[in-house]
């Protein structure tokens, strides 16, 4: 039994340690300049023993797709930015907070790993079937968390539900373009903008 655990085990880590090469090379040079090699070498791993977790590339970043939006659904709110919400002294306050806590999100490696396999999966019909499950349940856990960071107050405004997509899209749209123009997140024009549409939606 031990036995069989340990090796059980040691076939999770080696996953998991192939899972985090790929995501890393994704980050860092693409998904076009990913490969079984690039990953073998970022794992540090033998070959034979990467291809006995993953026989191609391309179960490989299919299964890195998963694994990426588990790890977005389960990362946490950062300890100063949930101070900062249960901090605030009003509803116009809280929004400006929440806010802020959904922008840094597209700061994040996942964001852009996570990208590097949408784009792809526009001309790869095999990972944009194993994405579009993960990607639903992603957006399901990203509406009940915009939920939980605004609290029941706001949540229950007529206007709440139609400016819940238009936050969250608009920032996706504007973190892209950070791709190709690095700048500082926190001098976004926009993020003053955003705090002042939701404010005015939800509590004119």
């Amino acid at each position: 039994m031990t036995t069989t655990s340990s090796r059980a085990d040691r076939t999770s880590q080696s996953r998991s340690l192939i899972l985090d090469a790929a995501v890393t090379c994704l980050l860092r040079d693409g998904y076009a300049r990913t490969s079984t090699i690039s990953i073998q070498a970022e794992a540090g791993m033998s070959r034979g023993r990467m291809l006995h977790q993953f026989r191609s590339k391309e179960e490989l970043l299919v299964a890195a797709a998963h694994h990426i939006f588990a790890t977005q659904l389960e990362q946490p709110v950062p300890p100063v930015l949930s101070e900062r919400i249960a901090e605030a002294s009003g509803p116009g306050e809280r929004i400006a907070v929440v806010v802020d806590v959904l922008w840094a999100t597209f700061q994040e490696p996942s964001f852009w790993a996570a990208t590097e396999l949408w784009v792809a999966a526009r001309t790869e019909p095999a990972l944009a079937a194993a994405i579009r499950p993960a990607e639903k349940r992603l957006g399901q856990a990203i509406w009940g968390r915009m939920d939980h960071l605004f609290g029941p107050d706001l949540v229950g405004r007529p206007l709440y539900l139609p400016i819940r997509p238009v936050l969250f899209t608009s920032m996706r749209g504007t973190a892209l373009s950070y791709a190709f123009d690095a700048r500082d997140p926190s001098s976004e024009p926009l993020l003053e903008h955003w705090k002042e549409l939701a404010r005015h939606a939800l509590l004119a």
